[in-house]
């Protein structure tokens, strides 16, 4: 029990470290880093505990997955491509199978042609986790999207089909075509009724409920969350399809009657959230799980004598690139075909057969069809899994790699000018409500985090090469501010209260650097630097207690003062020695901005707003600040300088800022802290 749940600690902290690893090295895709780490897990003894059943596998971790990819998917431009996917769900399917099993009876002679067909059935279909992993990298046309979408919601059902179509040639030594087909119609047919009735089932339910005034958004997301497990189990108990019942399910979940009503806001609002987490998490799981299993199947088989290593290596190599030629093979006929019937030029299709060709990679269901096989004698069960694993893993690894060669690199265009424009109208308006009021330091706050916000839209609006010189002159200055302050500590010129306030504010100056700009080595370094500093100042400064230091009290203005003005006069000399580097004009707006601060600092402006951060209560401002944006963007958008989905987001955002601002208990620790020293 101990070792499980250490094992669950783990678990979830690889999730965590395989997130932040693709922050800090974005080039790297996320579940390449998951497969690595699955791997490392491998190592560390995680293999010895997993002994998922494969329905299990199925039915808690990808039916809920595709559940969600069918509530999201385009369905229209699916349709649209119907013919494209049909070809790719139904012949490309089962001539992969059929190809791919030849192939593996052909190398691994005395196998049962039933179970190499069982192999090539388990990797035919097409993966939609792992298409959708890829497609975050890459921007495909609408069309191969669609087409994409469609081919890995559909195609799982074809293949567990032809499965065990196999299975039961394997089992029975009987295989009849006819049957095969009317199999094959009644599981798609039975799954896609099962789905139109539990979600038939639901909105009954959820009428019931609204006729009772009993109807909850907890209620409500939990009988959403209830829809995949159901369809999947209601269908194997029947033997039809789970996976066609559970697309169906999310596609008719998705496309319903929209209302706008109170309630219907609050479900959508907090169900999109708790998807996307749930999502995140079980994405994980299956590539973290395809690096334990491919732990777990290789290195016995690769340290066991009856099989040569390169011989092993030799057929995952060939299995992959029949795949992939099978593939390619198919996809170029029936594009010929297709040109041919509506009289186009058939080299306009080139790039969209090989993006479909590469694309259609295989992840961790076909594994779990695989574990289904029947342990028989005449089946080397541990090496046809093996094999599966590592086709997989190598046809994912080369749709990484492959790709970038055939689709565009997916681009953010910055265009910040009217967002600079809607926050600086804001701000103008602030200031001149400011004049109307004694107490001006709840505007101060308002205004200060609008400039904040329009500093980052100007660095973004700027040249790369720009904002490259500006993040890294940022870099300069937090360290040049940290040396400074623990020169200061360490010397006994600042009491604790001081120096933990001082370092909020460096941490702070590390918001403003856009990881966009800067080299993955650059923005590792900065992390380092943040962690190691917060660590050594939360954990390491007793180390100087017994140094000649102030009196232990309250932060001090002129502490502050002193020591903001030293690290400003070293600041400034480093950034004029620079001028020559750097383009002038970023160091003057730096050293502008330089001065401006410490003129704040003088004055006490900046510890009046931390203070404000650690309990704000400039609350009428800050409504006053939204009620103003909101303005702003409804005006821009009517005058055409916005379009409806640009000015659709920056009103989400202006709500999120909102709800957060809205919260009753905004206290904290340190606010506490310094309420009771007062007293």
């Amino acid at each position: 029990m101990i070792h499980s749940i250490f094992y669950v600690i783990i678990f979830l902290l690889a999730l965590v470290l395989s997130n932040v690893l693709n922050q800090v090295f974005p080039k790297l895709a996320l579940p390449l880093i998951q497969v690595i780490l699955g791997i490392i897990l491998g190592f560390l003894g995680a293999s010895h505990l997993l002994d998922v059943d494969p329905e299990l596998f199925l039915g808690f971790i990808i039916a809920p997955l595709l559940f969600r990819e069918s509530e999201e998917a385009d369905v229209t431009h699916i349709f649209k491509h119907f013919s494209t996917i049909l070809f790719l769900i139904l012949p490309l399917v089962f001539l992969t199978a059929l190809g791919l099993g030849y192939l593996t009876h052909f190398l691994l002679l005395g196998i049962p042609l039933a179970a190499c067909f069982a192999l090539g059935a388990s990797l035919a279909p097409t993966d939609a986790i792992a298409v959708g992993a890829l497609s975050k990298n890459f921007k495909f046309p609408k069309r191969i999207t669609s087409i994409l979408q469609g081919e890995g919601l559909l195609n799982d059902a074809s293949g567990i089909i032809a499965f065990q179509i196999a299975v039961l040639a394997l089992s029975t030594g009987q295989f009849s075509l006819p049957n095969a087909t009317i199999d094959l119609v009644e599981s798609a047919i039975g799954g896609a009724l099962i789905g139109v009735i539990l979600v038939w089932i639901k909105n009954v339910l959820l009428r019931m409920l609204n006729s009772i005034a009993a109807r909850d958004v907890i209620s409500y997301l939990l009988l959403e969350f209830t829809i995949p497990f159901a369809a999947f189990l209601l269908s194997e108990m029947v033997h039809v399809s789970g996976i066609i019942a559970v697309v169906v399910a999310g596609v008719l979940q998705a496309n319903g009657i929209k209302k706008t009503t109170l309630f219907d806001a609050k479900v959508t609002k907090i169900k999109s959230t708790l998807w996307d987490m749930i999502v995140f998490i079980l994405n994980s799981v299956v590539f973290l799980f395809l690096g334990i299993e491919l732990h777990q199947l290789a290195l016995p088989l690769l340290n066991n004598p009856l099989y040569s290593n390169t011989h092993l290596i030799m057929m995952v190599i060939l299995l992959t690139f029949a795949l992939f030629l099978l593939r390619f093979i198919s996809i170029w006929i029936y594009y010929f075909i297709r040109t041919l019937k509506r009289h186009q030029k058939f080299k306009l299709y080139w790039n969209d057969i090989l993006l479909l060709t590469f694309a259609g990679s295989k992840g961790t269901v076909s594994i779990a069809t695989i574990l289904l096989i029947p342990k028989l004698d005449s089946v080397p069960y541990s090496l046809l899994i093996f094999l599966v694993a590592s086709v997989t893993a190598l046809s994912f690894l080369i749709g990484i790699f492959v790709l970038p060669l055939f689709a565009a690199k997916k681009t953010v265009k910055v265009d910040n000018i009217a967002k600079i424009s809607i926050l600086s109208d804001v701000v103008s308006e602030l200031r001149l409500d400011m004049q109307k009021v004694k107490n001006k330091e709840g505007y101060a706050i308002a205004i200060d985090s609008y400039q904040d916000r329009i500093q980052k839209l100007i660095i973004e609006q700027e040249s790369a090469s720009t904002s490259v010189d500006f993040n890294e002159l940022q870099l300069l200055i937090m360290r040049l501010e940290s040396e400074g302050l623990e020169t200061a500590y360490r010397n006994g010129e600042i009491s604790i209260p001081t120096y933990r306030l001082y370092h909020r504010y460096i941490r702070s100056l590390g918001r403003s650097i856009s990881h966009t700009f800067l080299s993955s080595f650059q923005f590792f370094s900065l992390v380092l630097f943040k962690t190691t500093h917060l660590l050594f100042s939360q954990v390491f400064h007793v180390t100087f207690s017994n140094q000649p230091r102030k009196e232990q009290r309250l932060i001090t203005r002129e502490e502050i003062t002193t020591l903001y003005f030293k690290n400003t006069e070293i600041i400034l000399q480093a950034l004029e020695s620079l001028e020559s580097v750097y383009d002038t004009q970023l160091i003057d707006f730096l050293q502008m901005q330089r001065l401006r601060s410490a003129e704040l600092v003088a004055h006490g402006g900046y510890i009046t707003h931390v203070l404000h951060k650690s309990e704000p209560n400039n609350y009428r401002e800050l409504m006053r600040a939204y009620y103003l944006e909101r303005k702003s963007i409804f005006e821009y958008e009517s005058a055409g300088q916005l379009s409806p989905k640009e000015a659709k987001l920056l009103r989400q955002n202006v709500n999120v800022l909102e709800d957060y601002s809205m919260e009753s208990n905004h206290r904290t620790l340190f606010f506490n802290l310094l309420e009771k020293r007062k007293k």
